[in-house]
């Protein structure tokens, strides 16, 4: 069973945490030491947040950050500081409850209404292919497919550039997807920027 730790000011007690995790604890910073089986919400803006979130992901706890304000540039730094996930601070103890599990079963969280702006954000972003280990297990035309996929193209239109099939693109497509452990193009997206 994970421990709930939620890091941020004290006076700081939606009622919606204790109702969706009970058992939860409350610091104003990283407990020392970090309980092995943790799940961390924090909230961002509060002192050091950034390092906290390396801090936690080098030992593979999985953070979410808190907001007062969602804002497309504070999410966009917490996932690239390796957060799982971005929520409003206020939200309901089921959406909690959701985002905890979404997150234990290999997803991220990210708010709907923040979603279309991030997936325009990453595809002007330049790739830096954090995951490279990851990458070497795809073939030389898997690898291709990525390059155009983190672009923003779509399969009739990777097809094109690469000489091949739809249908073809759709099955490296599949075998990335697998091979990496991933559920979709977006998660695709995500791990690679």
């Amino acid at each position: 069973m994970c421990q709930n730790i939620f890091i941020m000011q004290d006076e700081i007690k939606p009622p919606s945490w204790l109702e969706a995790f009970p058992d939860s604890i409350i610091h104003e910073s990283v407990p020392e030491p970090l309980p092995e089986k943790a799940f961390v919400w924090l909230l961002a803006g509060s002192l050091d947040w950034c390092l906290t979130i390396e801090r936690c992901v080098k030992v593979n706890i999985p953070v979410i950050v808190l907001t007062n304000k969602l804002d497309i540039k504070q999410l966009t730094k917490s996932l690239q500081y390796g957060a799982k996930g971005y929520v409003n601070l206020n939200v309901n103890s089921r959406t909690l409850q959701q985002i905890r599990e979404t997150i234990l079963h290999g997803g991220i969280w990210v708010p709907e209404q923040l979603l279309l702006n991030l997936s325009s954000v990453l595809l002007t972003t330049p790739s830096n292919y954090k995951s490279k280990n990851k990458l070497k297990s795809l073939t030389e035309r898997e690898i291709q497919v990525v390059h155009e996929v983190i672009k923003g193209l779509t399969n009739k239109q990777i097809a094109r550039i690469l000489d091949i099939t739809e249908r073809t693109v759709k099955e490296h497509m599949t075998s990335i997807l697998r091979k990496l452990d991933l559920r979709d193009r977006r998660q695709l997206i995500l791990t690679l920027k």
